[in-house]
Order: C-alpha cells, then structure tokens, then sequence
C-alpha cells in the first residue's frame, strides 16, 4: 500500500466514524423525544455534548435565526427553548451527515470521472 493509498484509506475511515458518531447522537435525540416523560436535564446534556462535538451549529443558527438568535444560557433556558434546540441539533446533524456523503460522493465522481 503506497503512502497516498493509505490517507485516502484513512480519510474514509475518518468520515465513516464522523457519520457514526452523528447517527449515534440522532438516535440518541429520537429516543429522548420517544420517552412518555421528556427528561429535562438528558436534554441540557444532550444539547451541551452536541455544542461541545459540533460548535458550528450555534453559528449557522444565530446566522439564520438573527437577530434574536441564540441568546438564552442552557441553564436559564425554558422547557419549550430545550425542546426547540434540540429539534434545530436534530435537524443540523441530519443536513450535516447528508451533506457530507453528498461531498464524498462528489469527489468520488471527480476522481473517476475526470
């Protein structure tokens, strides 16, 4: 295996374990959103491990939500801010995780295709 086979190699095993990795915490937020009682506190950890993994998501969201944006600390915020922000996550992690098969699969076609 020469040195480029390898990085190519360990470029998709880094995007597939970045794809895991996303799924996991999309599946973890269906299931918090199944329960019969909505566990107040697993949302604010929830919400805090996906701005800790993916801190790009509260930029897009004051970018697209201006002017009022994100203004409320976690800590302060209300049951309806939670479930909402963790709706947005929910739906920043899906668009992330497609968008970036969408760019692999682009510079598969790229490299094959001239």
């Amino acid at each position: 295996m020469t040195a480029e086979e390898a990085i190519k190699l360990f470029e998709k095993v880094h995007l597939l374990g970045e794809q895991l990795d996303m799924q996991k915490d999309i599946d973890e937020i269906c299931y918090i959103f199944s329960e019969s009682s909505i566990n107040m506190y697993q949302i604010r950890e929830k919400i805090d491990v996906i701005n800790n993994k993916h801190p790009e998501n509260i930029v897009l969201f004051n970018i697209i939500f201006s002017p009022q944006g994100n203004s409320v600390p976690l800590d302060a915020a209300s049951y309806e801010d939670l479930i909402y922000d963790l709706r947005w996550k929910q739906r920043y992690l899906q668009a992330k995780r497609y968008g970036k098969v969408f760019n692999e699969l682009c510079k598969e076609m790229k490299n094959k295709f001239g």
